[in-house]
């Protein structure tokens, strides 16, 4: 598999080895994009020196675990490329829930709202 980041939009691309060399068109800006490497047959690709280990960080949606340079923020959390791409919810960790207070409040209005209904239909009957 090629992987390329598209140098218009930042949207990470993956083709399989028999896209090498060739220029495809990236689904996030519809721009075109060159792929690294040498087409098949042409010889080997040259081979790119590897960075001493990237630092990693978690994903707030997915959980997994990524290179910093594939990390977004977005809402004041990072989320990784693929889940910010596709769309994905964000959810945010600290999410207030709601208590008892509020359901009895709203059964409370049910009450009441059924009451009121019986009082007019017996106001109605006389």
């Amino acid at each position: 598999m090629i992987e390329v980041r598209c140098p218009h939009c930042g949207k990470f691309l993956k083709r399989p080895q028999s896209f090498a060399g060739k220029t495809v068109e990236c689904p996030g800006c519809m721009r075109t994009v060159q792929m690294p490497g040498t087409p098949a047959g042409e010889g080997p690709a040259p081979r790119q020196p590897k960075p001493s280990a990237p630092q990693q960080q978690l994903c707030v949606d997915c959980g997994g675990s990524f290179p910093t340079g594939q990390m977004l923020q977005h809402n004041g959390q990072m989320v990784c490329t693929d889940c910010f791409y596709q769309r994905k919810p964000v959810v945010l960790k600290y999410r207030k829930k709601r208590g008892r207070k509020f359901k009895v409040l709203v059964w409370l209005g049910v009450v009441l709202a059924i009451a009121g209904a019986v009082v007019v239909i017996v106001w109605a009957v006389r």
